[in-house]
Parts: C-alpha cells; sequence; structure tokens
C-alpha cells in the first residue's frame, strides 16, 4: 500500500510555519479529514493530493509517497487454544 510520508511532510511544511493538519489543509487545499485519513494511513494518497502537496512545500513527488508493501507485516497474534477437551458436550435427552 502507498502512504503519504507524513514526517517528510510535516518538515516541508514546518519550513513555512504550517505546523497542524489545519493549517497544511488551509494552504493545499485539501480538506482536513482527507489529510487525517492519509497520515492514519487508511487511504492512499491521489495524483490531485500529492500534485498540490508538491506545489505547495516543493520537492519531488516521489519522496512524498512510502510504500509499505515492502516491509514485513507483523502477524496477528492467535489466541492459543486449549489442548485436550474438558467441556462436556451437551447431548439431547429424552422425557
Amino acid at each position: 500500500m502507498l502512504r503519504l510520508n507524513t514526517p517528510l511532510l510535516f518538515r516541508r511544511a514546518g519550513r513555512l510555519g504550517d505546523e497542524t493538519i489545519g493549517d497544511i489543509s488551509t494552504r493545499s487545499g485539501i480538506s482536513r479529514s482527507t489529510l487525517h485519513r492519509l497520515e492514519a494511513g487508511e487511504t492512499e494518497p491521489s495524483i490531485g493530493s500529492l500534485w498540490a502537496l508538491h506545489r505547495v512545500y516543493g520537492g519531488s513527488i516521489e519522496a512524498l509517497i512510502k510504500d509499505d508493501s515492502q516491509q514485513p507485516q507483523t502477524p496477528a497474534k492467535v489466541p492459543a487454544q486449549r489442548r485436550g477437551s474438558s467441556r462436556r458436550r451437551r447431548t439431547k435427552t429424552s422425557v
């Protein structure tokens, strides 16, 4: 998954005095909600948003992108299963 390189973005934005998502939103024209989703990694950056950030803060568009597909993902923890069965099975009994 492609992600926005937010540490780089915040460094570039800080050079112009933009320290918050709101500041970046105002200067770039990208909505705050989109910037929050990009920061959280919930969505991939669009060409339009990358271009807007490049136009405002300079540098290369390529540097604004991180490719997380190359990083190993930590497997989710699977709860340990019981060994043996200590549970009784319910059976229907006729009356």
